[in-house]
């Protein structure tokens, strides 16, 4: 049984609360309190599993209840209720230590689904023993590797493309060597991973900073209860679901992350935002490839420009930088030489413009290296994956002509797990 106090003011919500939770079998609603303080006296008498907080009350509200909590019953995780309008109440009840929120007017399934997701993190994060630092077979062939390989995808322009580069490089590595993966929306206020795969946002980088206590890297277990199932086996860690959430991400929390998944992953890939913040330089700091995608128009050759420029400023290396020329289309008269000749810098893919197959591979929500494998932007996004690849697996898993699906069963039967 999860034993649940119910916290609010009105009266009337607490019973609604406590007569549709009565349905479950596996949920106790064992008190309730009508305000902050009446709220922390509960919890220190019935030591429930999982509070389920208001925000606004009387004598002391619930993020200062939350803080107390966090201090005094650090094993009882909290969920805030919020209306529309309190968002920035919100956030600060997260940093609070809330590990939850819901939404006023939130529907039952969405309650239900919380009391029970929070109260599983929980018990995983407490309970938990592994087996060793890394876990099993796996971890021990990543201890002689070392550290999984970083591909960071930029753009320094919006609108080029770069989330359907990441998600078709993600999906491409893991096809092509079998290898683990995943995809790290790291446009926290405006990502577009989730949607264009059409994951379920009910776990986000806010339920991982909530797991996350003063810089501790994550169990692997509790790490999985976080990431998603993406198309062909990959992980997927999604971007806050609203923008102002994304303040909550600190660059010690990006650190400890990054170490974290450098160790469980053999290539973290991280699809970024269109300016180069903080969090953006971090992980182009730590990358071993930056894919960087230009479309070919004159206003997103001009930003290329401008973010080659910085990236020299960063001392990071050319042979680090991976060019991609994304959207080319003979009618725009934007050629890959031209390109070149205007950058000074080697193109290393270019990806033709097939808005039927995008558009069906966005509405199918799956990747064109697996869903349309036969097109040219298909086989064009595999020579990507093929040049961001070790040199010491490039030469072996290099296609040759006329025999694509022996060479594909070849590398399975090379690379597959």
């Amino acid at each position: 049984m999860i034993r649940l106090l119910i916290v609010d003011d009105v009266e009337s919500t607490r019973e609604h609360l406590r007569k549709l939770l009565g349905f479950e079998t596996d949920i106790e609603v064992c008190g309730t309190a009508d305000n902050g303080q009446a709220a922390v006296d509960a919890a220190q008498k019935l030591n429930p599993d999982v509070v389920l907080m208001d925000i606004n009350m009387p004598v002391m509200d619930g993020i200062q209840a939350t803080e107390k909590l966090a201090q005094i019953l650090p094993a009882t995780p909290v969920i805030i209720m919020s209306v529309q309008g309190e968002r920035d109440y919100l956030r600060r009840a997260m940093q609070a230590g809330a590990r939850e929120f819901l939404i006023k007017p939130f529907s039952y399934d969405e309650l239900v689904a919380a009391v029970r997701r929070v109260h599983q993190l929980e018990q995983k994060k407490t309970g938990l023993v592994r087996e060793s630092d890394l876990g099993g077979a796996e971890g021990s062939v990543r201890k002689e590797r070392n550290r999984g390989r970083v591909i960071v995808a930029a753009g320094g322009k919006g609108g080029v493309g770069t989330s359907l580069v990441s998600m078709n490089l993600a999906s491409g590595l893991r096809r092509m060597t079998g290898e683990s993966v995943i995809l790290v929306d790291l446009d926290l206020q405006f990502g577009d991973i989730g949607i264009m795969l059409n994951s379920d946002h009910s776990r986000t980088f806010v339920d991982l900073l909530n797991q996350n206590e003063q810089g501790k890297l994550l169990d692997d277990d509790v790490l999985d209860e976080i990431l998603l199932e993406g198309p062909e086996g990959i992980r997927l860690l999604l971007s806050p679901p609203t923008p102002e959430l994304a303040d909550l991400v600190q660059i010690d929390h990006l650190r400890s992350l990054l170490a974290r998944l450098k160790e469980r992953f053999d290539y973290v890939i991280f699809d970024t935002a269109c300016h180069l913040g903080e969090l953006s330089l971090e992980v182009v700091e730590a990358a071993d490839h930056i894919v960087l995608v230009t479309s070919a128009s004159i206003p997103s050759l001009k930003d290329t420009k401008l973010m080659l420029n910085v990236l020299g400023s960063l001392n990071v290396p050319d042979s680090s930088i991976v060019l991609v020329l994304n959207h080319t289309d003979s009618t725009t008269g934007i050629t890959r030489e031209l390109t070149e000749k205007n950058l000074q810098f080697t193109v290393a893919a270019d990806i033709p413009y097939e808005p039927r197959a995008i558009g069906e591979s966005i509405l199918k929500a799956t990747p064109v290296v697996l869903s349309q494998e036969d097109t040219d932007i298909s086989r064009a996004y595999m020579r990507l994956v093929e040049y961001v690849l070790p040199a010491d697996l490039r030469s072996v898993v290099a296609a040759p002509a006329g025999n694509a699906q022996q060479d594909k069963k070849k590398q399975r039967k090379l690379f597959g797990k």
